[in-house]
């Protein structure tokens, strides 16, 4: 895998890391051959394309905080069988929004990205999403089955959901070192990031990158994930599912979750892997993908 980023905000030190947002620099070159933008609710859509140009579509979503970058070593594996499309969520990437809401929800997300697929006359594809793409797609998926012929979960937080109240106190406890005051996100370090986040510290540091691309726009997104129930949408999918995760890490705890939600979903943990399992183990997550893409719904 290339990377096209150097490591200075990964090596300048925990301490200069913690004291200021992160720079914003462009995200990284990919393999696709097509894309462009799509004008939704206010803002435009960015989009990118590869493999064959018909057939029904697999469609990458990324991280909180990433860009559709963060697929750009598993998708050339997949775009040998299946058309790729790959997509900036609102606010990230490319995807450029005014100002932010307090709460970006997951639903509003979910429809402006179905908006622009139905744009480009895309009515029914398979989503494959890592961590928010994957909360996005499940709420495609429950409330949108005719949408959506077959679901990806690459390391999806499977979380029940808070109420507003719950939110708000827990946001009283801000934490001083990866936010700034008016929750801006500040660069971090493997430390912190070690209990949920990559083994790789080359992709923590692309993570700083976007997250700082994405800007005011990562805290509203992130409570728009506190605040849905995305195991009780995942236990009304119709949709054959692949739950994709590694064997360490946060993560791993919603193997067991997922599986009592969706008794019928796949299950494949990637040894070796952190959270980012497309990222860290690209191959592998594409030759995961690619077997249970095999199987048509």
């Amino acid at each position: 895998m290339s990377w096209m980023i150097g490591r200075r905000a990964f090596v300048a030190g925990s301490a200069a890391l913690a004291s200021a947002p992160a720079i914003a620099r462009a995200a990284p070159g990919g393999p696709w051959t097509g894309g462009g933008f799509i004008e939704r609710a206010g803002g435009r859509i960015a989009y990118a394309t590869l493999g064959p140009s018909t057939g029904e579509p697999v469609v990458l979503l990324h991280k909180v905080g990433g860009w559709m970058a963060d697929w750009r070593a598993a998708a050339p594996l997949l775009a040998k069988q299946h058309r790729i499309i790959a997509m900036d969520l609102p606010g990230h990437g490319d995807s450029t929004y005014g100002k932010p809401p307090h709460v970006q929800t997951v639903a509003e997300t979910a429809a402006i990205l179905l908006a622009a697929l139905s744009e480009l006359g895309i009515d029914r594809f398979t989503v494959a999403g890592n961590s928010l793409g994957g909360v996005v797609g499940v709420t495609m998926a429950a409330r949108y089955p005719e949408r959506i012929s077959r679901l990806v979960l690459a390391s999806v937080s499977l979380f029940e959901g808070q109420t507003r109240a719950e939110l708000d106190k827990v946001e009283q406890a801000r934490d001083p070192e990866v936010w700034t005051s008016d929750w801006r996100p500040k660069p971090r370090t493997m430390a912190q990031v070690a209990r949920f986040g990559t083994v790789d510290p080359r992709i923590e540091d692309e993570q700083n990158a976007s997250r700082a691309k994405a800007d005011r726009w990562v805290r509203p997104s992130e409570r728009g994930v506190a605040l849905t129930d995305t195991r009780a949408l995942l236990a009304k999918v119709q949709a054959p599912t692949l739950l994709l995760y590694a064997d360490r890490g946060y993560y791993t705890k919603y193997v067991e979750v997922g599986r009592k939600a969706l008794p019928s979903a796949t299950i494949v943990q990637v040894p070796g892997a952190g959270s980012f399992v497309h990222q860290e183990k690209p191959a592998e997550t594409a030759a995961a993908m690619l077997a249970f893409l095999k199987d048509k719904p």
